[in-house]
């Protein structure tokens, strides 16, 4: 059961807007180490500097896009393991292709859905 303060989660969207509404669910679920990426390849930068306990990813960015990240991310030996949640809206769910992407997370982002995602593949937050 991970405390949800200990927590190192990199959201990664290129819409500033949508980073700000993640980082504010992920803060009233108690995570307060929340690491922003506006594309891929910056968040690819962030993980090389430090490491995450989740990877939180929009579909549809310029560059990389949310799937071709989580590959980049699952073919790494040491990020493998590290859960990759595809967040985008609803009609593109189809789009977290199994065996890369570990879960989808609709947007707009709801503090239920997202505590949901990371207690599936972290264990109960407290």
């Amino acid at each position: 059961m991970p405390a949800a303060k200990s927590l190192k989660v990199l959201v990664v969207d290129d819409q500033q807007t949508m980073r700000g509404l993640a980082r504010q669910c992920l803060k009233r679920l108690g995570v307060v180490d929340v690491t922003l990426a506006a594309a891929g390849d910056q968040a690819l930068e962030a993980m090389m500097a430090k490491k995450f306990d989740v990877v939180i990813s929009d579909l549809n960015m310029p560059g990389l896009s949310g799937v071709e990240l989580a590959r980049k991310i699952k073919e790494h030996p040491v990020f493998k393991s590290i859960p990759v949640f595809l967040a985008t809206s609803d009609a593109y769910r189809d789009q977290a292709v199994e065996g890369t992407v570990d879960h989808f997370v609709a947007k707009p982002f709801s503090v239920a859905d997202m505590r949901a995602a990371i207690e599936t593949h972290l264990g109960a937050l407290t």
